[in-house]
């Protein structure tokens, strides 16, 4: 490999990225191994690693040519956010909901393999270093974009910092349901509460938004049509533990089988392909989540109780996998309303009194989801600068409230 080209500027190496972003796009991060890259470039495995090394040394290649092009893509954004003049929190919501929508659309090949990187790194930690120097990256943007911010305007401990975790906490949602404007809306209400504070004068507006277009976002059945049976059911708890521990790519019938004690041909008698395994498993991800979040009349949360890590990664896995598993749509937009309706019990709880509505609760709920998922690529024995981030941005709200 050429020692005084940097990966991200090498032309040849750019068919193979969008090649491999493609591979993980229609099957995760398991997707990405040589033969199947090799095939869909027309090559030989062995002509693939002469050229660009051994699979380790390909994915770390890959990974820097994908940095390259999002660092490029953001410093675009820079130009336009100097040329604009952004000094107050209001353009600054606006310019970072314009971010966001690029980000899914446009860019969205690339934020899906950002985002399964971020996924795959807690289980697999030779990935680590490469996607935290991508993050650090899009944090320096971030900050970079809220530089020009007067101090009036930071309502936020470290804004670029918040905005960098929000995106994070929303990449994998944007993927998802980007296309439906309901969910745009409520996005652009919870940048404008990070960027202009988190205690407005007069919520009524807002709240009205709000209460309009959350229940828009639950007009269709959050199931995807898929009832289970009893035995199914059973096992669909393996599955989801799976996901939530490793992400959806560890889902196999071998380790599904070896989890819950079956013999592979049972398990694949019920569920024949590994789509149904996913199936199965993030419907139950979305109904755990879903009930420890808001139960129904009558309805009990789930024996096993989720940790906010695991309740993280359950729906940064579920918002991930729709791209495969299109009926899932409506689950995850589903799980997307109800983001900070627990929350805002939980500040009362802590503060004595209704701190902060359920449009700021959304805001800083998914900034601490993206925290989390970022903290566990960086520390996965810890997760406690979430908990500090969100319980300093309510503070400070607080505090100049």
């Amino acid at each position: 490999m050429d020692q005084t080209t940097p990966a991200g500027d090498r032309p040849d190496l750019q068919p193979v990225l969008q090649a491999a972003m493609r591979l993980v796009e229609a099957n995760g991060l398991r997707g990405l191994s040589l033969r199947p890259l090799a095939e869909h470039l027309g090559l030989t495995v062995s002509a693939l690693s002469h050229r660009f090394g051994l699979k380790d040394e390909l994915v770390g290649a890959l990974i820097e040519a994908a940095v390259a092009q999002d660092v490029a893509f953001l410093d675009r954004w820079l130009d336009h956010i100097t040329a604009m003049q952004v000094r107050h929190g209001a353009l600054m919501a606006e310019v970072a909901d314009a971010i966001l929508s690029d980000l899914a659309g446009p860019e969205g090949l690339r934020t899906r393999f950002y985002c399964e990187l971020l996924q795959g790194a807690a289980t697999r930690p030779e990935l680590a270093p490469a996607v935290a120097a991508w993050s650090a990256r899009r944090l320096a943007f971030w900050r970079a974009a809220c530089a020009g911010l007067g101090p009036a305007a930071q309502h936020a401990p470290d804004l670029g910092q918040v905005l960098h975790a929000f995106s994070i906490g929303e990449a994998a949602y944007g993927l998802a349901i980007g296309d439906l404007a309901a969910y745009r809306w409520l996005r652009r209400l919870n940048l404008r509460r990070l960027c202009c504070g988190l205690i407005p004068a007069d919520n009524t507006e807002d709240l009205r938004q709000y209460d309009v277009f959350r229940a828009a976002l639950s007009e269709r059945e959050p199931s995807g049509g898929w009832t289970p049976t009893a035995w199914q059911a059973k096992v669909a708890g393996h599955i989801s533990a799976l996901i939530i521990a490793e992400g959806a790519d560890a889902v196999t019938h071998r380790a599904i089988a070896a989890r819950a004690g079956l013999a592979n041909s049972t398990l694949a008698y019920h569920f024949p392909r590994q789509e149904d395994l996913l199936r199965a498993g993030m419907a139950d991800v979305s109904d755990r989540v879903r009930r420890v979040a808001a139960p129904g009349p009558g309805e009990a949360s789930p024996e096993y109780q989720l940790t906010s890590i695991e309740t993280a990664r359950a729906t940064f896995a579920l918002a991930l996998v729709v791209g495969r598993l299109p009926e899932l749509k409506a689950a995850t937009a589903d799980l997307r309303r109800r983001r900070g309706e627990n929350y805002v019990g939980y500040i009362a709880r802590e503060r004595g009194a209704a701190a902060i509505d359920v449009v700021s609760a959304q805001a800083v709920s998914v900034t601490g989801t993206g925290r989390l998922i970022l903290e566990a690529t960086l520390d996965p024995a810890g997760n406690q600068a979430a908990f500090q981030l969100t319980d300093q941005m309510v503070a400070t709200a607080l505090a100049r409230g």
